[in-house]
This record gives structure tokens, C-alpha cells and sequence, in this order.
């Protein structure tokens, strides 16, 4: 209970009382009793057999006793967590947070600020390393600046792109070099001199063709692959300017036709075969064909057969790393340029299937077909196939396990099954390759405008006639004519009452055209009068009598 007095701390009194070690305390004691009050106290009243004296209340002279200053000392030796603690606590935390507001009152906003605009689609190769083209980066730095500050003189800006490899298992726990390797890729320098810039945004393009045998980013278990492009900038006044973007490199294979592969287990004659798409992509399902051939053995009168009890698969993900010792922890790999190996492999799908199959012991050497999605399960995290060169190295497996058992039936009647209490387990294992999705994407060659020395000659340009030039006619020889066939006349279509003559009729006062017409200027001329020729073309009901 608060307040209350530990016995070992009060002295003993007269004889008139008891010890207080062996009496015990009501809970009425008053929690300012001390040591001082049973010597020096006013007129009381005495509890027989207890070792206290409880003052009177309301005491004027309570607030400026003794015992109420040796009361507090003796309640910071009972509680020494309670003098105040809490209200040192808060001021100090009222303290620190005023601070802050001073502090954030205080700071002014920067005179300059870098920004990335990413103009490029996405980085992804596609190909295999050996056949990539690479992935065309570029974009523009964006320096801002500010109102407050209207100018700022840059002394220095460039910016690179940089490769960083991590592993998760170094030589030593505690060295950086040995834990990471940095590769600067390319590096841009904007200035040459110094800089005025004024309020506003200010530009800088740069562009790279990132190696399309570079590994893509991932981030294993056993290790990390990261790019970076980080940018720096330096002020007169010696104020810096800093900005660092992630970019994530991917690889994309472009699918091509299934794999198909033939798999052989002795002593028996089974043989599977199965079909696999060329590519799979960490997200989504891909089909898996599966035929099992040469399950039934017949001889004279009775029959050995296969039957399919249960199907597994799964798929593995096989990581290895070599993990460099730096120059200060050589020593401990036997040299320079020497790491330790570390592999590691998990599963990132399976399942199990009991039925689906069809099988069929009436052809001969018989034959189970099924078919089944398989698919990786992204919360496992998986990463796509890559090797890089000295560094990690990710690889993929599909484990098919196949437990079937034997039996024995007649021929006569091969409903007569017999188990022979035979099984076995028949093991696959295909290679997998685990690629992101292509998409609608295309590589930066194929898709890139064609360069200069591509363009064809241009036609002749055109000039604007000025106030001094003048149009002449031509007066040369006379350009050669196109050779044109005699085309017939044709006369104007009239559909009247007298559209019932006949075709005949109609046909007799047409004109042919020649190569004369086409040259003179006159006229053809006019053809016979129109009581011996008509000029009426025939009606549809006249063409039809």
C-alpha cells in the first residue's frame, strides 16, 4: 500500500510499547508517520497493543512538522521510482518536442532539389545473355530551384549507374567489402564549369544501353543483385545535393515451341514421356503432358501390368553463390581471388494428384495419359533463372514422382486382378526456365527508328518562287503520246417514253474515238441527223425484248 512504513526503518521506543517487528499494522496507519513523531508528537491517541501513535487531524501544525519533511525522505526510500519521475519525464518530453518545432521553425527548405524522370519503357532484355541486345535506359535530371533562394552556381553535378552485388553468407559477418561488391556501369558529368541557375527547373538528358549480358534483379536467400543510379551535386557554397533510384532490371525469354522429353526405367519396359512449355513465368499456370507407355507385359495365358496409384510433383529452386573474401580476409579462403561455396535448394510449388488419369491395357504394351497445371507459388518469393559471372547463380526443377503397382490377371478374363504386392517409385526431373513475361514488349533494335547511315537519298527539294522568277511555257519537243485503243462512243442515257426502241437501233449511231481527237483541238464531228441515228440510249425494257 502506498505510504506505508517498513518496520526496519523505525527505531524502537519505550517500554511502553511493543515491538513492531511482532505487531502487526492496520491499515488505517497514517502514511506520514515517522520516526521524529513518536518523540515529538502532540497528545495522541493510543492504540493498546501497537507499537504507533496516530495524531489527531487536522492538526494545524501538520503541513510544517518535521515529520512531514522526513516523510518524503523516507517515501523516496520506499518508492525510489515515485519522486517525481513522471513529471520529469513529461517536461522532458515537452522539452524535446518543443525542440523540434524549433527546430523544424528553424530549418529552412533547400535552395535546390534533384528529381529522375524516367523516359525509357522498362528495363527488360530479352533474349539469353549470350543474345541480348541490352535495354536502352535514358531520361532527365530535374534540378528545381527554389523562390527563396532565386539563384544557385553549381560547381559540380554528374551522376552513374551502378551494379551492386550482396551475399547473404560472407567470409566475414562484420566487413562490408566482403559482404558487398559495387560495379559502376557508366558515369555522367554535366558540368565543365560552373553554373548559374535561376528560380525554376532545369534539365539534363542522359541516356545508357545497359549490356544485355548483365543479371537481372533479384533478391535470394543466399544473395542480392541492385541498380542504382545515384546523382550528386555541389553548390559554391558547398551545400550538396543528393538522389538515389532503384531500377529494376528484368529478363525475358521469348517463348518458343514445347519441350518434349523421353524418360526410361530399367529393368521394367515403362516408358514416360512428358511435355513441357519452353518457358515459365513465376505467376500464373503452365499444362504438363504426361504419358506412361509399356505397362502391360503379355505372355501366353497370363499378363503382367502397371497401374498408376498416386502422382507428385514439385518444383525446386536450386541457388548457389561463391561468396569473395576481401584483401584483410584472404587468409581465411586460402588466398586472393578465392570465395566459399554456398547452395541451397527449396521447394516453391507441389501438389499431388489421386486420380485424373486414363488408362488404357488394350493396346499394345498399354498406356496411362494425364494432363495437369502446375503452377509456382508467389508468396515464396521465387526468383527467375539468371547466372551471373562469379556471383549467383538460380536454377529450376520439375520433380514428377510416378507410385505405381503390379499386378496379375488371365488373359481369358482380366477381370481376375491379382495385386502382386509389387510397387515402385518412378523419378522424373526436367529442367525448367523461369522467365518474366514478355508482354507486347519488343527490344530496343527492333523497335528504334533507323539511323542515319540506314536513310535512303532524299527526293529533290522544292524552292519557293521569289518576286524575280518567272513561269515560262514549255517549248521542246513534244512529250510521246500513251498508245490508247478505239473505245466506242457512249451516248447519254435518256429514260423517256421513246426508251422502247431497240438495241439495235441505238447502236447504229455510235462514234468511235482516235488518236486524232485526242491531239486537235476541235471537236469530234457531229454525227448523223437525228431521224436516221437516234441519240436515245436504250431503256433496260427494250435491252430485254
Amino acid at each position: 500500500m502506498p505510504g506505508r512504513l517498513i518496520p526496519n526503518f523505525v527505531r524502537g521506543s519505550s517500554s511502553q510499547h511493543s515491538s513492531i517487528g511482532s505487531t502487526p499494522i492496520h491499515s488505517n496507519t497514517s502514511s506520514t508517520t515517522s520516526v521524529n513523531e513518536i518523540h515529538h508528537a502532540q497528545p495522541h491517541h493510543h492504540h493498546h497493543g501497537h507499537g504507533f501513535f496516530k495524531s489527531v487531524p487536522g492538526t494545524p501544525d501538520r503541513a510544517r512538522s518535521p515529520e512531514r519533511r522526513l516523510s518524503f525522505s523516507m517515501d523516496h526510500l520506499i518508492h525510489p521510482h515515485r519522486d517525481g519521475s513522471k513529471e520529469k519525464r513529461r517536461s522532458l518530453g515537452r522539452a524535446g518536442r518543443s525542440k523540434e518545432r524549433l527546430s523544424k521553425d528553424e530549418i529552412a527548405p533547400p535552395a535546390a532539389k534533384l528529381e529522375v524522370l524516367v523516359e525509357s519503357p522498362p528495363l527488360v532484355c530479352y533474349g539469353t545473355p549470350a543474345t541480348s541486345t541490352g535495354a536502352l535506359f535514358s531520361g532527365r535530371l530535374r534540378v528545381g530551384i527554389s523562390e527563396l533562394a532565386k539563384e544557385v552556381i553549381l560547381t559540380k553535378f554528374d551522376a552513374k549507374l551502378v551494379c551492386k552485388n550482396t551475399t547473404k553468407k560472407p567470409v566475414s559477418n562484420h566487413c562490408p567489402k566482403c559482404a558487398t561488391q559495387t560495379e559502376e556501369l557508366t558515369q555522367w558529368n554535366f558540368l565543365t564549369e560552373k553554373l548559374p541557375l535561376r528560380t525554376g527547373t532545369h534539365d539534363f538528358p542522359f541516356s545508357y544501353l545497359l549490356p544485355g549480358d548483365k543479371p537481372a534483379s533479384c533478391n535470394g536467400s543466399l544473395g542480392q543483385i541492385e541498380y542504382f543510379l545515384e546523382a550528386h551535386a555541389t553548390s559554391i557554397t558547398n551545400e550538396e545535393y543528393h538522389i538515389k533510384l532503384p531500377l529494376n532490371v528484368r529478363r525475358a525469354l521469348i517463348p518458343g515451341n514445347d519441350k518434349s522429353s523421353i524418360r526410361i526405367f530399367p529393368p521394367t519396359n515403362l516408358t514416360g514421356r512428358i511435355v513441357l512449355p519452353s518457358v515459365v513465368h513465376p505467376i500464373g499456370q503452365f499444362p504438363v503432358e504426361m504419358t506412361l507407355s509399356g505397362v502391360v507385359d503379355k505372355g501366353e495365358e497370363t499378363q503382367t501390368r502397371w497401374r498408376l496409384r498416386k502422382m507428385m510433383w514439385r518444383i525446386e529452386e536450386h541457388q548457389k553463390i561463391v561468396s569473395p573474401a576481401c584483401t584483410k580476409h584472404a587468409h581465411k579462403v586460402g588466398g586472393e581471388s578465392k570465395g566459399v561455396l554456398h547452395q541451397e535448394t527449396r521447394i516453391i510449388g507441389h501438389n499431388e494428384e489421386k486420380n485424373g488419369w486414363k488408362t488404357d491395357f488394350d493396346t499394345a504394351g498399354g498406356e496411362i495419359g494425364m494432363q495437369f497445371e502446375a503452377s509456382i507459388n508467389p508468396t515464396t518469393n521465387p526468383v527467375c533463372d539468371m547466372e551471373a559471372p562469379g556471383g549467383l547463380e538460380v536454377k529450376h526443377n520439375l520433380v514428377i514422382e510416378l507410385i505405381v503397382a503390379e499386378e496379375f490377371c488371365p488373359n481369358r478374363n482380366t477381370r481376375l486382378i491379382t495385386p502382386t504386392g509389387a510397387a515402385r517409385v518412378l523419378r522424373m526431373q526436367f529442367n525448367l526456365n523461369v522467365t518474366e513475361r514478355s508482354g507486347l514488349g519488343i527490344s530496343w533494335d527492333e523497335e528504334m527508328p533507323p539511323t542515319y547511315e540506314d536513310v535512303p537519298a532524299s527526293p529533290p527539294g522544292y524552292f519557293k518562287l521569289d518576286t524575280q522568277s518567272q513561269m515560262e511555257d514549255y517549248l521542246g519537243s513534244p512529250l510521246p503520246l500513251p498508245h490508247y485503243d478505239e473505245l466506242e462512243r457512249m451516248e447519254s442515257l435518256r429514260l423517256d417514253s421513246d426508251s422502247t426502241h431497240s438495241s439495235n437501233q441505238s447502236t447504229r449511231g455510235r462514234v468511235r474515238f482516235t488518236t486524232d481527237d485526242l491531239i486537235t483541238d476541235q471537236s469530234p464531228a457531229p454525227s448523223a441527223p437525228a431521224s436516221a441515228a437516234p441519240s436515245r440510249a436504250p431503256s433496260v425494257d427494250s435491252s430485254r425484248q
